[in-house]
């Protein structure tokens, strides 16, 4: 019997395709993500440092997305294998997060979530997955959220500081911590409707995830804690079991040599060569891959934390501090290199400085003048952390995102009480000119300094609102009058008064950007500007070459090669606060405020923070005098 040439033929061709899919059929391969500790906002050098010589991974918000978005395009992943453990993660980056495993699902794509026990973050995170495996024998703590307010009016009169402070907005209560152990009617008025808007998103969030009404998942929150197997029946999860269990559920979905990659997207781990010379020869080249000819790509700058003058500062207890000068000299550097064709600023502020928020604010105005400028709010983008976005020619807003506080607060420290009470040190002032001492430490202001003062501040206040105006215009709906006076929104709430344009996170104000400049959006760089300190940067500086100078003069030249993708990352020295007794130098600087460091000793960890960042906003008032902050810390879980 003789076969048909064609015949022969067909059958070779079948068979070369059905060896060439064999390994595709035989394995397939789903990507392990594991979430564990902070979700980072903007880069931090320790971070890099650590995954470079294979110490973990501690990812920004953006990694995070991008990677997931990067699989979901990934023709070699099948699925997402997510453990949820103990992340630090806001509300505002669950949202973004939670479109990242959206858009990942919409690619035909699952997400398979485990979960040790769920509670308000974590388990609205896992709600957008498609499975989610509870351990057996735990329990979900999905019990709603609560608001509390830190007051300090006690601490201050037990180390004897008395705090003078002022404010334009009745609802601008930003200092009340300070000289009350209550809020006012106003503050609290405000604590509810930003407390309501926020749980009703997060209510929403599970709701969607879990393909239930909002009326059963609000019954099911007032019924939490709610064991396993209740949850189960509940459809809050999908299975109970071990690890193990979950493990044995995806060999079963994906087959029994599913290949599992557990370091997908990143940093790859340094292989240091044994000898002298060629380390010396491995860390020249390295630093030699940071340079080159850049494509064409977005700007990416983040104004983390509070805001005030001179250069941006990071420490590990109470954060970090966007400086102007850092800022203004990044949004320079990205108005003059032709690599960035539009810049996203991303915020993630409760305010600061008056003059401060206005430098950037100027130095914001000015790039948008010529290059397209998209603001991306975080968590918080309030008082100051708005008047720093509202450059933007589009806004970006989680619909959780805290936002607004326009108005302005003022005050001074007055310490004699520490000094001559407690450490029995006494002062004789002399001075020239009849305000020398308007800001002394050592008495309450006279009825015509306040009177003074009241006047100063109203002219900051009146500029803020003219700023709002300028930057805004029509966009605003309704008297700006009535919008301001510290009042505090969501970022729901602030779209509906037209205080920001759109609902969205970080990756949709860079697709944006990208949109209005014409870039793909699958291969657009994104240039972090200041660049974050890596390991060339670091071996840059020891082999003698200078940091960034922000305060260079340009004349109209290509801006400096270590602008290219960005200026060095500043960020100050952590001088800790450990059981011996050392705290941070701006603490230790104030004498007003140094006396509260012992105290802290006594605290738990997120008490101790909470005060932190309460005294640092004192720290900066005390300077500076004049502040736009909003009501922070404001502690929700």
């Amino acid at each position: 019997m003789r076969t048909h040439p064609n015949r022969i033929l067909a059958l070779v061709a079948t068979s070369a395709v059905l060896s060439a899919c064999a390994p595709a059929l035989a394995q397939k391969q789903i990507v392990r993500l594991v979430f564990d500790g902070p979700v980072l906002e903007s880069p931090s050098p320790d971070a890099e440092l650590m995954a470079i010589f294979g110490q973990g991974q501690m990812r920004t918000l953006h990694q995070w997305v991008r990677m997931i978005d990067k699989a979901a395009r990934d023709k070699k992943v099948d699925g997402l294998a997510v453990i949820i453990e103990s992340p630090a993660v806001g509300l505002a980056q669950i949202e973004e997060l939670t479109r990242a495993f959206e858009r990942f699902r919409a690619s035909g794509k699952k997400i398979y979530v485990y979960l040790d026990a769920g509670e308000n973050s974590t388990y609205a995170l896992a709600a957008a997955a498609d499975h989610v495996t509870l351990a057996e024998n735990s329990s979900l703590f999905i019990v709603g959220l609560n608001a509390e307010l830190s007051f300090y009016k006690g601490l201050l009169d037990k180390i004897g500081v008395k705090a003078d402070m002022m404010h334009c907005g009745d609802y601008k209560s930003a200092l009340e911590p300070y000289t009350r152990t209550e809020p006012s009617k106003e503050a609290a008025e405000q604590v509810n409707w930003l407390l309501t808007g926020i749980y009703e998103r997060w209510v929403e969030l599970i709701a969607k995830g879990r393909g239930l009404t909002v009326e059963q998942t609000k019954a099911l929150i007032d019924q939490a804690p709610i064991d396993a197997e209740p949850a189960l029946k509940a459809r809050l999860v999908d299975a109970v079991g071990s690890f193990g269990d979950y493990a044995r559920m995806l060999q079963k979905e994906f087959g029994q040599n599913v290949k599992v990659v557990k370091d997908y997207g990143d940093s790859k781990k340094l292989e240091l060569p044994e000898s002298p010379f060629e380390m010396f020869s491995f860390f020249m080249k390295l630093g030699d891959t940071v340079k080159g000819e850049q494509k064409p790509g977005i700007g990416l700058i983040y104004i983390e934390g509070g805001i005030a003058t001179g250069k941006s500062t990071a420490d590990f207890l109470s954060g970090t501090t966007a400086g102007s000068t850092t800022i203004r000299a990044a949004l320079e550097a990205a108005r003059r290199n032709d690599a960035v064709k539009a810049v996203v600023l991303r915020v993630d502020s409760p305010g600061g400085s008056a003059l401060a928020s206005d430098i950037i604010w100027k130095a914001a105005t000015r790039l948008a003048a010529e290059k397209p400028l998209i603001v991306s709010m975080g968590g918080v983008a309030g008082s100051g952390g708005y008047y720093v976005s509202i450059p933007g020619d589009t806004v970006f807003a989680e619909a959780s995102t805290i936002t607004g506080s326009i108005g302005v607060v003022g005050g001074k420290l007055v310490w004699s009480g520490l000094m001559e009470d407690k450490l029995g040190i006494t002062t004789t002032e002399f001075k020239r000119g009849q305000r020398a001492d308007l800001f002394s430490p050592n008495r309450m202001w006279t009825d015509e300094e306040r009177a003074w003062m009241q006047n100063w501040m109203n002219g900051i206040y009146t500029q803020f609102k003219q700023r709002v105006s300028e930057s805004r215009g029509k966009r605003i709906k309704g008297d700006l009058e009535k919008l301001a006076g510290g009042r505090v929104y969501t970022g729901k709430q602030a779209l509906e008064l037209g205080l920001v344009d759109r609902i969205g996170g970080l990756h949709d104000a860079l697709s944006h950007a990208a949109d209005k400049v014409g870039l793909s959006e699958a291969e657009y760089p994104v240039y972090i500007l200041p660049k974050p300190e890596d390991f060339a940067a670091i071996l840059a500086k020891l082999f003698g070459e200078k940091g960034t100078d922000e305060y260079e003069i340009a004349s109209g030249a290509a801006p400096p090669a270590r602008f290219a993708l960005g200026a060095t990352w500043p960020a100050g020295a952590w001088s800790g606060m450990s059981p011996g007794g050392a705290v941070p130098s701006w603490l230790s600087n104030d004498p007003a405020l140094a006396g509260a460091a012992p105290l802290l000793n006594g605290l738990a960890p997120q008490q101790a923070r909470r005060l932190l960042l309460g005294l640092r906003h004192l720290a900066a008032l005390n300077q500076e005098h004049v502040g736009l902050f909003m009501a922070w810390p404001m502690s929700i879980r």
